[in-house]
């Protein structure tokens, strides 16, 4: 009987505990830094159309919506407007 004390806590030791419900909620993302990209006139339009902002975009801008194409390449000064397939802009990022 005594053999198999250490083999149990082995097992006991090895077992996956469940995750604390903090664990699951995904983290806030973290706050978009638009100075590089000259996206500071347009920050606080997420949830509106696009088309309301459309003259205020700086040179280096796409609007990019769901499904759209586009290149892998990272410019710091250039401004990525998503939407989503109605034309509401759903999140801003430099890149």
């Amino acid at each position: 009987m005594h053999r198999f004390i250490p083999t149990l806590a082995l097992l006991t030791a090895c077992a996956q505990l469940p995750a604390p419900e903090d664990a699951l909620l995904s983290p806030e993302p973290a706050p978009v830094d638009l100075a590089f990209c000259q996206g500071e006139a347009v920050a606080g339009s997420v949830g509106q159309p696009v088309s309301t902002i459309q003259a205020q975009l700086p040179e280096r801008s796409r609007v990019l919506g769901p499904g759209d194409l586009a290149t892998q390449d990272y410019r710091i000064d250039r401004l990525n407007v998503f939407v989503d397939e109605t034309g509401i802009i759903q999140r801003l990022t430099c890149g």
